[in-house]
C-alpha cells in the first residue's frame, strides 16, 4: 500500500535515475558538440564545410536519413531516430537532396551554403540550450526534494509546508486559538430544550394547518429513508468510487492518505475487500465507536485562522462519508420539496391586490397582469439554487470543490468604528432591543400594507418564460415552472468561493437596482460565532428528533459527535477526552447537522417576513430588503434563532448598511453595528459600493512577505507558495469583477496587485525576485520569462500572473453599471407613452379577453391611468416592451468575458507542434485554450521559440515532470 514516503521516494528515485541519464547523454551531446564546431571553424571549404555541419548535426541530435521508396515507387528520404522537431526533420530531408544539388550545379552559391550551414548550426544550439534547461529544471527538482527530506519540509501526515522562517516555537496565536477550542468543545452547551422545543412547535406545528401537513410529510420520508439506508448491502465498488472521489478534494483527510485513496480507486480487488467490511459495519451500526481516541492537529489556514483537523482511520473516513452524503442528499431534497410542492413555504412576490390587477387589466390588457419572466421570480430561483441548504449536496456524486487559496480572509482585526449615522428607536416602532425580548420585537414587528401582504397558502409562483441567462458562469434555464425544474437545480459540483462571489454580485446589484427605483434598501450582514466548534448537541439532537430521525440513527449520531479526541503532540500520558460540544469539521455529517438546524431559522425568517428572500453560505448570513422594517424583523429571527438554539452570534464580524439616493442614511439599535465587509472588501455606507481595504491588504503584504522567506523554502515550493497567496488568495478577496461592479473595481484590483508586488520586493517584482533566486542558487542567468510562467508540462515553473485575467476583461465590462438603471427608467417611459397610444386609439378590446375580468370598467375609464401606477409592480410581474428590468438584473450579474489575444502564424506553427497527450495549460488546440494560456503563448511564445525552437523548454521524457505536477497539487502547510 502506498504512503507519502513511498510516493517521494519513489519520486527521488524516478528524478535521480532520469538526471543520471540526462547528464550522460549531455555529456556526450556537448563532446559532439564541440568538435562538430572545431571542425567547421577548421573547414575553410563552404561545400566541404557544410557536408560537415550536416553529418555533425545528425550525429548531435542522434538521427540519420536513408534513401527510400513509398507505396507508389516514388523516392524519398526517412529519417530514423526521431526528434519530435518537425520543422528540423523536413529541413534534413530536404538538405540530404539540395546537397546532391551542389555536386553538379555550380551556380548554387556560398551565401545559399552558409544560410543552411548558420541554420543547422541554430538546431544544434538549440539543443544545447534545451540540454542546459533540462540540467537547471532537474537541479530545481533535486533542491525541492532534498529540503523535503533534509528540512522536514513533508510532516508526518504528507503536507508540504513553508519552512520554520519566523516561528520556531508555536505562536502565541496558535497556543490562544487551541486554548479556547479547548474551552468550548469539552463542556456542554447549555441550552434550554423546552424552550427549543416550543419554539420548533410555534413555528412548524400551532396554528398552522398546511405547515404542519408538510413537517408530517417530511417525517414520513425520513422514515423510509432510514429503512433503505440500514441494509448491509449498501457498498459495492461502484458505490466506493464515488465515495473515495468525493473524499480525495476534500479537506478531510491529509495528502498522504489520499494518495492511499488513489491506490484504492484502481485495485477492484481492494474496493471489493473494503466493500465487505463496510456492509457489516453498517449491518453493526448501533454498535459503531470511535474507537480508543481520535488524534488531533491544528493547522493554519493562509487567511491566518486556525483549524482543528481528526486524523481519523481511512477506513472510518469512508464509512462515515458515505453516510454523511447520503443524509445530506435526502435532506436536500425533503426541504426542496417542502418548499417546492408544499404551501408552507411563502412566495417573495408580493400580492397584487385584485382592483389594481382589474385596473391593469383595462388600462394594459391581458399583458398587463402577466407574470412570465417576472424579477421576482428570478431572484427566488437564484436564491434557490445557490443560497438555499447549500452545504447540502444534490446527488451522491456531486463534488465540492476546494482550491487551493481560495479562502475568505478573515477582517475580524481590522473592523472599526466609522461615523455612521445612527438613530435611537423611537416609541412609535418599539423599545429599544436591548430592553426588549427578541420575541417581543417579533411580535410586536410592523405588519406589511396590503400591496406587500402575502397570503399565507401561496407558494412560489411559476417562470415560465422562455429564454436563456446567465448567472456566475451557470446556464440558468427558463421556460418551467418553479416546482418542475429541478433537472435545473443539480449542478455538476459546488464551489464556496464562487457561490460567495455571485452574492457579493447580486447584492451589489440589489443596491443599483433598489436605489434607482425604490429609493433605498437595508442590508445586515452576520456571521455565527465557530458554528461547527460551537454548535451544542443538544440542539442538534433535538431538531434532528423533531424532524422524525429514529432513536437508532440520534443514537449513532451521539457517538459520532462525542468523539474520543487527543492532541498528537500531546504526551503519550494524557488521557483522550470526549467532546461535548460541536461538530468535526470537513465531514459530510456536520455539514448535515448544521444546515438541518439552520434550516429552522431560513423557515422562521420566510415566515415572520412574509417571504422575504434570506441568502445564506452555511452559518454566513446575508439579508437585504428595500423595506427596512422587514429587514428588522428578518434580523430580530436570526437573534430569537440563536437564543433558542444556543448558539452565538459573532457581533465583531456582524454589520448592517441602509443607503439612499442621497447617500447613507439612518439606522437605529434594531440591526447590528459595524460595517458589512467580505475579504478584503467592506460595503461603504455611503455609497453602496465595495471598496478594497488598503490597510488589510498590506497587514497580509507582510505576512506575504514571512512566508516567503522562510531559510529552506526550494524555488519551487516558494513559486507554490507564491501562486497560493499572491495569485489566488489576493484575487479571490478582492472580488472577482462583475457589470455591477463597473471597470473601477478593476482599475483597483490591477493597481493593488501591483502595490502587493511592489511592497513585498521593495519597489520590484516577482520576475525580478525569481531570476535573481535562481542566479544566485544555480548560476544561472538570462532566464527568459515565459520559463516562469510557462506549464510545468513543457518545462516551465507554471508561475501565475494575477494581472492577465484582469486586462482580458476590462474592456468588458460596464463602466458605470447605473447607466443600465438609466435606460431603463428611459425605456419605461417609452413604453409608457406606446401603452397609452393603444388605449387611446381604442386597440384593446381584443386584448382583454384573457384578462381576470374582461367586461370591468373602472370609475375614470377614459383617461389612461398615471405612470407611477404603471411602474408599480415593474418586480412582480413582466414587462410589457424595451423596459424587461429582469434582463437588468441579469446584465448587472453578468461577469465580463474575456477578450483572448489573436495569434500570430509563429506560435500557430509552434502550438501546432506540441504533440503529448499529458499537455495542461498550453497545447496544440488553441480554441479549446483558456483565455490566461492563450495570453502566455502569445505574449512569451515568440521569445521562448527563438531559444528553444518551439515550446518545449525540455524535451519530454527527460525530468519526471508529470509526477512533479502531481506532486505540487499537494496543499501548502503554511507557518505561524
Amino acid at each position: 500500500m502506498a504512503s507519502g514516503s513511498v510516493f517521494s521516494g519513489t519520486l527521488q528515485t524516478i528524478t535521480s535515475t532520469k538526471l543520471e541519464e540526462l547528464s550522460k547523454q549531455r555529456t556526450a551531446f556537448n563532446k559532439q558538440h564541440a568538435a562538430l564546431l572545431s571542425a567547421a571553424k577548421a573547414e575553410q571549404d563552404p561545400l566541404r564545410r557544410l557536408n560537415l555541419v550536416v553529418d555533425g548535426t545528425k550525429l548531435c541530435l542522434g538521427v540519420k536519413t536513408t534513401a527510400h521508396r513509398d507505396e507508389g515507387d516514388r523516392p524519398g528520404r526517412v529519417i530514423t531516430g526521431g526528434t519530435r522537431n518537425g520543422r528540423l526533420e523536413t529541413d534534413l530531408k530536404n538538405l540530404d537532396r539540395f546537397l546532391d544539388q551542389t555536386r553538379f550545379d555550380p551556380s548554387v552559391s556560398t551565401d545559399v551554403l552558409e544560410d543552411w550551414e548558420n541554420k543547422l548550426l541554430r538546431y544544434v544550439s538549440i539543443q544545447a540550450t534545451k540540454y542546459e534547461y533540462a540540467d537547471l529544471y532537474g537541479k530545481l527538482v533535486s533542491e525541492w526534494l532534498t529540503s523535503e527530506k533534509m528540512e522536514g519540509i513533508a510532516t508526518a501526515d504528507g503536507d508540504v509546508k513553508m519552512g520554520e522562517s519566523f516561528e520556531e516555537l508555536p505562536g502565541a496565536k496558535r497556543l490562544e486559538a487551541r486554548t479556547e477550542w479547548e474551552k468550548s468543545v469539552f463542556e456542554p452547551a447549555v441550552v434550554d430544550l423546552s424552550a427549543l422545543k416550543a419554539y420548533l412547535e410555534r413555528l412548524f406545528v400551532t396554528d398552522k394547518k398546511k405547515v404542519a401537513s408538510a413537517l408530517q410529510n417530511l417525517r414520513k420520508k425520513v422514515e423510509e429513508f432510514e429503512a433503505n439506508l440500514t441494509s448491509n448491502s449498501q457498498f459495492n465498488t461502484h458505490t466506493l468510487r464515488w465515495v473515495v472521489k468525493s473524499l480525495q478534494i476534500s479537506d478531510l483527510l491529509s495528502n498522504e492518505k489520499r494518495e492511499v485513496l488513489g491506490d484504492f480507486l484502481s485495485n477492484d480487488v481492494i474496493l471489493a475487500e473494503i466493500a465487505d467490511v463496510l456492509n457489516m459495519r453498517m449491518g453493526a451500526l448501533d454498535r459503531w465507536s470511535w474507537g480508543n481516541h481520535i488524534l488531533l492537529e491544528q493547522r493554519r489556514q493562509i487567511n491566518g485562522q486556525f483549524q482543528i483537523h481528526m486524523h481519523e482511520d481511512i477506513l472510518q473516513a469512508i464509512f462515515l462519508h458515505y453516510i454523511g452524503i447520503k443524509w445530506s442528499v435526502f435532506f436536500k431534497a425533503a426541504f426542496l420539496a417542502l418548499r417546492s410542492t408544499s404551501k408552507a413555504w411563502r412566495s417573495n412576490r408580493p400580492d397584487v391586490p385584485k382592483p389594481d390587477r382589474m385596473r391593469r387589466g383595462y388600462f394594459l390588457g391581458d399583458q398587463g397582469q402577466s407574470v412570465r419572466g417576472n424579477l421576482d421570480n428570478k431572484r427566488s430561483r437564484i436564491q434557490r439554487k445557490h443560497y438555499f441548504i447549500n452545504q447540502l449536496l444534490d446527488h451522491v456524486e456531486q463534488q465540492v470543490q476546494h482550491n487551493e487559496g481560495e479562502e475568505e480572509a478573515d477582517f475580524a482585526d481590522f473592523v472599526q468604528e466609522r461615523p455612521r449615522k445612527r438613530a435611537m428607536q423611537t416609541a412609535r416602532k418599539s423599545a429599544p432591543m436591548v430592553q426588549t425580548s427578541v420575541s417581543a420585537m417579533l411580535a410586536s414587528a410592523p405588519r406589511r400594507t396590503a400591496r406587500q401582504a402575502q397570503p399565507e397558502e401561496e407558494c412560489e409562483e411559476e417562470d415560465e418564460d422562455m429564454g436563456y441567462a446567465l448567472f456566475d458562469g451557470v446556464d440558468c434555464r427558463v421556460g418551467q415552472s418553479e416546482s418542475d425544474d429541478d433537472d435545473d437545480d443539480d449542478e455538476p459540483d459546488k464551489n464556496p468561493m464562487e457561490a460567495k462571489q455571485g452574492l457579493l454580485h447580486i447584492l451589489a446589484t440589489e443596491i443599483i437596482l433598489n436605489i434607482r427605483l425604490n429609493g433605498e434598501i437595508a442590508c445586515f450582514r452576520t456571521i455565527f460565532e465557530s458554528w461547527n466548534p460551537l454548535l451544542p448537541h443538544n440542539t442538534t439532537l433535538t431538531v434532528l428528533e423533531f424532524f422524525g430521525v429514529s432513536e437508532k440513527w440520534r443514537n449513532f449520531f451521539k457517538t459520532f459527535l462525542e468523539a474520543p479526541l487527543k492532541f498528537a503532540d500531546d504526551n503519550q500520558s494524557t488521557e483522550p477526552r470526549l467532546r461535548r460540544r460541536g461538530t468535526p469539521g470537513s465531514h459530510a455529517l456536520s455539514d448535515v447537522f448544521g444546515e438541518v438546524v439552520l434550516f429552522c431559522m431560513d423557515f422562521s425568517l420566510n415566515q415572520n417576513t412574509k417571504g422575504a428572500l434570506l441568502h445564506r453560505l452555511y452559518d454566513d448570513v446575508w439579508f437585504w430588503n428595500k423595506d427596512y422594517e422587514t429587514c428588522a424583523t428578518a434580523w430580530a429571527s436570526v437573534r430569537e434563532f440563536a437564543e433558542v438554539t444556543g448558539t452565538q452570534i459573532d457581533n465583531v464580524k456582524s454589520g448592517s448598511i441602509r443607503v439612499g439616493r442621497d447617500g447613507e442614511m439612518e439606522i437605529d439599535d434594531r440591526l447590528p453595528q459595524g460595517d458589512i465587509r467580505w475579504g478584503f472588501l467592506y460595503l461603504n455606507p455611503s455609497n453602496g459600493r465595495f471598496d478594497i481595504d488598503r490597510k488589510m491588504v498590506d497587514s497580509h503584504v507582510a505576512e506575504l512577505r514571512k512566508q516567503l522567506q522562510g531559510k529552506s523554502n526550494s524555488v519551487i515550493d516558494w513559486i507554490q507558495a507564491w501562486n497560493s497567496y499572491a495569485a489566488t488568495f489576493f484575487s479571490a478577496n478582492f472580488g472577482k469583477a462583475a457589470n455591477c461592479f463597473g471597470r473601477e473595481h478593476i482599475d483597483t484590483m490591477l493597481a493593488t496587485h501591483r502595490h502587493i508586488q511592489e511592497s513585498v520586493f521593495d519597489g520590484g517584482n516577482v520576475v525580478q525576485h525569481l531570476k535573481q533566486m535562481i542566479k544566485d542558487r544555480f548560476d544561472v542567468s538570462d532566464l527568459p520569462d515565459g520559463f516562469l510562467y510557462f506549464p510545468v508540462e513543457l518545462g516551465g515553473l507554471d508561475l501565475k500572473s494575477p494581472f492577465v485575467g484582469l486586462l482580458q476583461i476590462r474592456d468588458s465590462v460596464k463602466v458605470n453599471p447605473y447607466d443600465l438603471l438609466d435606460e431603463h427608467k428611459e425605456n419605461e417611459k417609452d413604453d409608457y407613452t406606446e401603452a397609452k397610444r393603444r388605449f387611446d386609439k381604442g386597440d384593446l378590446e381584443h386584448m382583454r379577453w384573457n384578462t381576470e375580468k374582461p367586461d370591468f370598467r373602472p370609475e375614470d375609464a377614459d383617461i389612461f391611468f398615471s405612470i407611477a401606477e404603471f411602474t408599480r409592480y415593474r418586480e412582480a410581474l413582466a414587462s410589457m416592451g424595451k423596459a424587461d428590468l429582469r434582463n437588468v438584473y441579469l446584465e448587472l450579474l453578468k461577469r465580463p468575458e474575456e477578450e483572448p489575444v489573436d495569434l500570430s502564424a509563429q506560435v500557430t506553427q509552434a502550438l501546432q507542434e506540441l504533440r503529448q497527450s499529458n499537455l495542461r495549460g498550453i497545447h496544440a488546440n488553441w480554441y479549446s485554450m483558456d483565455a490566461y494560456w492563450k495570453w502566455i503563448a502569445q505574449m512569451y511564445g515568440p521569445d521562448m521559440i527563438t531559444r528553444f525552437g518551439g515550446f518545449n523548454i525540455v524535451d519530454p521524457g527527460w525530468l519526471p515532470i508529470g509526477m512533479v505536477s502531481q506532486f505540487r497539487q499537494r496543499r501548502t502547510k503554511w507557518q505561524g
